[in-house]
């Protein structure tokens, strides 16, 4: 259910940005980025939809190494992608929308449209390169089970999948930990000027504008909302690849809100932009008049 509500959302997104384009209308980078990060999401639900299925109907193949190789490297790949995506995008809205003197900040809010591409292009190839030592860190143990250690019960076949400690620690750091640290920068920034807006609001000497007031707090809310999900997500996942350390319920229970993660990213995306909103609330409502 959940991973069928975020293929419906993160489509959605993903078709909104499509007919923006087809009228001529170009997209800011926002929008860009938020169509980069549905676009991703698809594709990494599309690699747990998979997985779920051969776990379902052929987990003697799930279980083979041609198979769950390319699954991990695909998955880590697009996971770690995401979250540089709304890394670029909460440095974005702090660069734009913050007002600082530092001269370092006045180049970069003079350029970042221009390197934002780069940026883009950089950090997901560098997410597919962190991924691909999954290759040779990856592997799976399997274990026989029957119902009551009987050789005439059926056998059930369960595995898991482990990754060398050292290389769950250096990719998370390049993939997690670091994208993390730019959101919670570009947070501190934003919102340190909006205490000083606010400040000049009512000393009645503010530089910004009613808008530019609810652009900060639109955004701020917007990257609190991308932080808690990398925080909650980020653990979720080191928690995954390391399922000899936990019980198994806990890893069934984590396995669940990683499948979430990209349906909890569409809802902010969403919700972030009132436009997007009204069009996706229409569509469901039109869904749910015809059912």
């Amino acid at each position: 259910m959940d991973t069928g509500l975020g293929y419906f959302l993160n489509f959605c997104i993903l078709v909104a940005g499509v007919k923006t384009m087809r009228t001529g209308q170009k997209l800011n980078p926002p929008d860009v980025i938020n169509l980069l990060i549905a676009a991703a999401n698809i594709m990494l639900q599309c690699f747990i939809s998979f997985q779920g299925l051969l776990s379902i109907f052929f987990i003697s193949i799930l279980f083979m190494r041609e198979v769950y190789v390319p699954i991990t490297v695909g998955t880590l790949t697009l996971l770690y992608s995401t979250y540089w995506l709304t890394a670029w995008l909460c440095v974005y809205y702090c660069v734009t929308i913050s007002n600082f003197n530092h001269p370092f900040f006045l180049w970069s809010k003079r350029n970042i449209s221009m390197y934002l591409p780069r940026l883009l292009l950089l950090s997901s190839a560098g997410s597919f390169f962190i991924s691909l030592p999954a290759i040779w860190t990856a592997s799976v143990k399997v274990t026989l089970q029957s119902a009551v250690n009987s050789t005439n019960d059926p056998i059930f076949v369960t595995g898991s999948l482990h990754l060398q400690p050292l290389y769950i620690q250096t990719a998370a750091f390049i993939g997690c930990y670091t994208p993390f640290l730019l959101n919670l920068v570009s947070i501190i920034m934003t919102n340190s000027s909006l205490i000083r807006h606010v400040r000049k609001m009512k000393q009645k000497d503010s530089g910004l504008s009613q808008t530019n007031f609810q652009a900060h707090v639109n955004a701020i809310r917007t990257m609190w909302c991308f932080l808690t999900i990398s925080i909650i997500f980020c653990i979720s996942e080191i928690l995954l690849f390391s399922m000899s350390l936990i019980h198994e319920d806990y890893s069934v229970f984590n396995g669940l809100i990683f499948m979430s993660f990209p349906t909890a990213e569409s809802f902010v995306i969403i919700f972030a932009n009132p436009k997007l909103k009204r069009e996706i609330m229409g569509k469901v409502l039109w869904l749910c008049r015809k059912l």
